[in-house]
């Protein structure tokens, strides 16, 4: 049997109201290409279906058109929800969706047996086991353990999501592979900017990867952005984000893992590189030097490449403020996107009253003085000191006479 473990598409994203429905509809068309072509026989999708709890209908248009491609495919799909997730939402269609080979735990079960699904042979033998664990709220935690028992919120949380896991491992037949499935933040992940923190506080995982059974032969994680095994282990992973979701994750190869149940065993997981479709970049430098990148930049992906663009410079001067500001101008209608755009200084300019001596009595000097004491602190070239006294003198009279 093959399957495949993916998670986090956050159907329906924006990157700075860039939206990144594009790019979500390539992937899944690609990835019902690789069911396809590889004779996938189970999905498995760890939570984060959809970016909020109340998607864009265009978003819902994509899940409901990618389920119905894989019907004549004869590939089952497990689905739980992630933290992004509205369970109501994802469980609403799940007796329809049934009926079609898919299952839907949109959040834990008043039934912990409802999480345990087997996957049966023709001759309805059982041939794999998945406990589809979706984002364990804190009502479910506590169902796991009393709020009372542990003084400290990381070991209850700890402890409630390791009971939950056990109570599944415990209706496990120990004679048939098993997986289980996982949203959430385990100890010693690496993060991009994108996630939000689950199950952590103060940035402290709550669960490390020993809390898991040893009962299981695989866990499909979901919520991490960054494909990763845990714990240097590759039968504990996550599949990461298919698509780049924030900048942090520009230079990450994305994947989804092919997994292969042979003899009854599932062997060592293999990486499946999903096409990049669009660039995100990063560029940074002086004004002069970024405009340059641009002018130059060529992309060979599908889609437009989104910039963000950084620019630092030594000191505070209006002419870079006005480079800057016709740079974005420039590239506005251009083969790419700039959705974030900074500048800053590395020398910061003081504020006013910093450039006065204690004591000194700014309301006795004239405007033109104030003036002169802040452009003094700026350092500014001789140039644009003169253009820009010249400027203020021409304003202040104007103000004067309107006065």
């Amino acid at each position: 049997m093959k399957i495949l473990h993916t998670a986090d598409w956050h159907l329906g994203k924006s990157l700075h109201k860039y939206s990144l429905e594009e790019d979500n509809v390539l992937f899944l068309n690609w990835l019902v290409h690789e069911i396809r072509e590889r004779k996938t026989e189970l999905l498995l999708v760890s939570g984060d279906i959809f970016d909020t709890t109340n998607p864009k209908n265009s978003a819902l248009t994509m899940y409901y058109n990618f389920l119905k491609q894989l019907i004549p495919l004869n590939c089952r799909v497990i689905i739980t929800g992630g933290n992004h997730d509205s369970p109501s939402l994802l469980n609403a269609p799940k007796d329809i969706l049934n009926l079609l080979n898919v299952d839907v735990v949109g959040q834990a079960t008043e039934d912990i047996q409802d999480e345990l699904i087997v996957i049966k042979n023709e001759a309805n033998e059982p041939v794999l086991q998945i406990a589809a664990v979706p984002y364990l709220r804190d009502a479910d935690l506590r169902k796991s353990v009393s709020a009372n028992s542990y003084d400290n919120q990381l070991l209850q949380i700890s402890e409630g999501i390791k009971s939950h896991y056990e109570s599944l491992a415990e209706l496990l037949n120990p004679d048939v592979p098993s997986i289980a499935m996982g949203h959430l933040y385990v100890q010693g992940v690496s993060t991009s900017d994108s996630e939000r923190e689950v199950h952590a506080i103060g940035g402290v995982a709550a669960f490390t990867s020993d809390n898991f059974p040893k009962a299981f032969d695989y866990i499909a994680l979901g919520h991490i952005h960054k494909p990763q095994r845990i714990a240097d282990s590759d039968y504990i992973r996550y599949s990461g984000s298919p698509i780049s979701l924030s900048f942090s994750e520009r230079k990450d190869q994305k994947y989804v893992i092919e997994l292969t149940l042979e003899n009854g065993k599932i062997q060592t997981p293999k990486l499946v590189e999903v096409p990049k479709f669009r660039e995100l970049k990063r560029m940074k430098g002086t004004v002069d030097d970024v405009w340059k990148s641009l002018e130059s930049y060529q992309s060979e992906c599908q889609l437009p490449t989104l910039m963000e663009i950084l620019v630092e410079e030594e000191t505070y001067d209006p002419n870079h403020t006005l480079r800057f500001n016709l740079m974005n101008q420039e590239f506005e209608n251009h083969d790419f996107a700039i959705v974030i755009s900074k500048l800053s200084y590395k020398n910061k300019v003081a504020g006013t009253a910093q450039l006065f001596a204690i004591g000194e009595n700014v309301a006795s000097l004239s405007p033109k003085a104030i003036f002169l004491k802040r452009i003094e602190g700026d350092e500014i070239e001789e140039t644009s000191r003169n253009e820009l006294i010249n400027a203020f003198d021409e304003l202040f009279q104007e103000v004067s006479e309107n006065e």
